[in-house]
């Protein structure tokens, strides 16, 4: 198991809005890379761990109970991706954008 940090933008770079009717996630699978980029608006990067196990990317946002008027609020969402065969798993990396999308993308092996 390999845990891959989460990097983030200080400032807008572009927008890349989700495809309609496409939910929150985003996958991209081309000859040359894998991409999956899902909303995770809500989290902040600390909140966010994203792990390779074996053939598989998992991605963990949780963060604690928070309290105000209306009561207690607490978000925990666990998304599993299942990696190309040839994706180079050491050139996997993650970012979260000022807009909120987690981006995960590796180069795939030729």
């Amino acid at each position: 198991m390999m845990n891959v940090p989460v990097d983030h933008d200080q400032g807008t770079k572009w927008d890349w809005p989700l495809q309609k009717g496409d939910g929150v996630v985003n996958v991209l699978d081309d000859d040359d890379h894998f991409e999956v980029g899902l909303e995770a608006h809500h989290f902040l990067p600390k909140e966010i761990e994203v792990k390779n196990i074996g053939e598989l990317l998992e991605i963990h946002m949780e963060h604690t109970v928070k309290t105000d008027k209306f009561g207690d609020v607490s978000r925990n969402i666990t998304r599993c991706y299942k990696l190309p065969k040839n994706v180079d798993m050491k050139t996997i990396k993650s970012n979260l954008d000022s807009n909120g999308i987690l981006h995960i993308h590796g180069r795939k092996m030729h």
